[in-house]
């Protein structure tokens, strides 16, 4: 009876193991599509996270400097106490304290200028960051798809030469090909085996950067589920995208805004310095220029008085001569009659440094223009040349099998093939194992260039 339990508990127990098992092989493995790659890199990369942070803290740092055009609010109090003798006086004040800033004329106060430029510019940054992100993600993407179809051509490639070498080593044992034969069969599975297990490793370092990079776990195993589409622009439609996507082009864009209302703003050193203040009672209005630039503020502000022990307690309406009563009215102003050139050389200034940025934005739109059209160009170039590469394989790979069949059969006899030794055996073979190489590595130089392209437009849809 012990024993049935046992097995019982037993196969209970492997079930469990298995299905366990199973189960966490099925987290573990993941299917991926691109466009589910780049989502995933944009919101799991610390790279990109970071940029948004410094996004938030720019933007906040912008509600810091635009905490002065909301109404503020406080209290005062001021207690004092002397004592003369036998005289103890105390006394006591205390006022509620509320302002708006209600307008503002004059050039934009520098920090919030400041601040202003900090917030566009991080939110430049944040996108040239996310589409480093996405065109990082496709070049690791084309990487781990063209290894693939490497390994799975150079294996099939392994498993011919193996049936060969089988082949092989049953015809020297019956001395019908010289030894040489198996050895050079022997070589060109063996460069066929080392190519495997670097790409089998190179395989692995890409894959888990690519993990790392859309922030998966590192146990995850990770399916590729297609390749990417080419792209199918004409040169035009290009170069259209590339202006567009730039973000050179527009930050330069947000610097002449930002320019041209520094031109405008010099008109203020010519305006004359005024302050002024119109008050009835507890309730003011106040205009203030600051001497930091050329901003002049108009201020609302009520500060009655709430707790003074001067008041006669059992008349609430009668002040104490502390407590503001009447109006009063001030006006000041000073108009600068000759200020030794200098708004008019401020002036010179700002719009010299205006040009500069408009002739600078020309000059990027042009180099833009003739990049794009330059990587246009390389696609062209590298897909010919993977094509023509991909003859030379077969032109070589013939060579070599021919070579091969004319020297283990004596009795063929193929027209340009008389006197061939095994040196040109082990030639051709070598010549074959380069060719591959070479074709191997143009199809990835292909593939960079058309991410290049797409890196030179800025495109990431």
């Amino acid at each position: 009876m012990k024993i049935v339990v046992n097995k019982r508990l037993t196969a209970l127990a492997v079930c469990l193991f298995f299905g366990i098992a199973g189960a966490v092989s099925a987290q573990r493995l993941v299917s991926l599509q691109p466009k589910r790659a780049i989502a995933l890199a944009l919101q799991n990369n610390e790279t990109v996270k970071k940029a948004e942070k410094v996004v938030e803290r720019a933007k906040a740092n912008l509600r810091v400097s635009k905490a002065v055009y909301l109404p503020q609010a406080g209290l005062t109090a001021e207690y004092q106490r002397q004592k003369d003798g036998d005289i103890d006086e105390r006394d006591y004040l205390t006022r509620a304290q509320m302002s708006m800033l209600f307008a503002q004329f004059g050039e934009i106060p520098i920090g919030l200028d400041d601040a202003q430029e900090e917030v566009r510019k991080a939110e430049i940054e944040y996108e040239r960051i996310r589409k480093t992100s996405v065109h990082t993600v496709r070049n690791l993407w084309n990487n781990i798809i063209l290894t693939q179809e490497e390994i799975e051509e150079r294996g099939a490639i392994a498993t011919e030469l193996e049936k060969k070498l089988e082949g092989t080593q049953i015809k020297q044992t019956q001395k019908r090909i010289p030894f040489l034969s198996q050895l050079n069969t022997e070589l060109e599975l063996s460069e066929q085996q080392l190519a495997l297990n670097e790409l089998q490793r190179q395989l692995d370092v890409d894959t888990a950067e690519l993990i790392s990079l859309i922030g998966l776990d590192p146990l995850a195993r990770v399916v590729l589920s297609q390749s990417l589409p080419d792209d199918d622009l004409s040169l035009e439609a290009a170069v259209e995208l590339a202006l567009t996507n730039s973000l050179d082009l527009r930050d330069l864009q947000g610097d002449i805004v930002r320019q041209e209302r520094l031109a405008v703003e010099t008109i203020w050193h010519r305006f004359p310095e005024l302050s002024a203040e119109a008050r009835y009672k507890d309730f003011s209005v106040q205009l203030e220029q600051h001497q930091q630039n050329q901003t002049w503020d108009a201020t609302a502000v009520f500060d009655p008085v709430i707790l003074d022990p001067g008041r006669d307690v059992p008349s609430i309406f009668e002040t104490s001569p502390r407590t503001q009563d009447g109006w009063e009215l001030r006006f000041n102003f000073n108009i600068p009659l000759y200020d030794g050139n200098k708004t008019k050389n401020l002036r010179s200034r700002e719009l010299a440094e205006l040009e500069r940025m408009q002739l600078e934005y020309i000059e990027k739109t042009k180099s833009i223009r003739v990049e794009v059209r330059r990587d246009y160009r390389e696609v062209a170039n590298a897909k010919e040349r993977m094509e023509i590469e991909e003859k030379r394989v077969r032109i070589f790979e013939q060579q070599l099998r021919t070579i091969e069949r004319v020297l283990d059969e004596v009795t063929v006899e193929i027209p340009g093939y008389q006197g061939l030794t095994y040196n040109d055996a082990f030639q051709a073979q070598a010549q074959f194992t380069e060719a591959q190489r070479i074709y191997y590595q143009a199809r990835r130089d292909y593939a960079k260039a058309k991410e290049k392209l797409r890196e030179t437009m800025q495109w990431i849809e």
